[in-house]
Parts: C-alpha cells; structure tokens; sequence
C-alpha cells in the first residue's frame, strides 16, 4: 500500500469490490463475504469519524492557544 493512499477510501474500495464479486452474499452478514463488507464498512466510518475528531480537536485548541 502506497504511503499516500487512503486507508478510507481503501477500505470503502475493498467493500465494493466485494459486493460486485459476490452479490448474493454481500447483504447477508452471516456469511464471509457479508460479515467482511460490514467490517470494511465499519472500519472505515471509523476512521473518518476519528479523523473528523481529530481534526476538530486540533482547531479547538488552535483556537485556545491563538485566543
């Protein structure tokens, strides 16, 4: 995995990938590829809600070191 690849957008990307290979599956979270689709899904809402924390966190204290 290159250095500058999103690790969201690889995850979102694998999830796809998934759903189009195996389309009967993807919606059913107890097979494989089900249960796989929701941790790819999972794991990446995460992480962007991480992100998105982080980034607010760090402008709030911008703000208090600037205020």
């Amino acid at each position: 995995m290159p250095a500058e690849e999103d690790i969201v957008e690889r995850l979102r990307r694998r999830a796809a990938r998934a759903r189009d290979r195996y389309p009967d599956e993807a919606d059913d979270p107890a097979t494989l590829v089900g249960g796989l689709i929701q941790d790819y899904e999972a794991a990446a809402d995460e992480l962007q809600r991480m992100r998105d924390a982080l980034k607010d966190l760090s402008r709030q204290a911008l703000r208090a070191m600037l205020g």
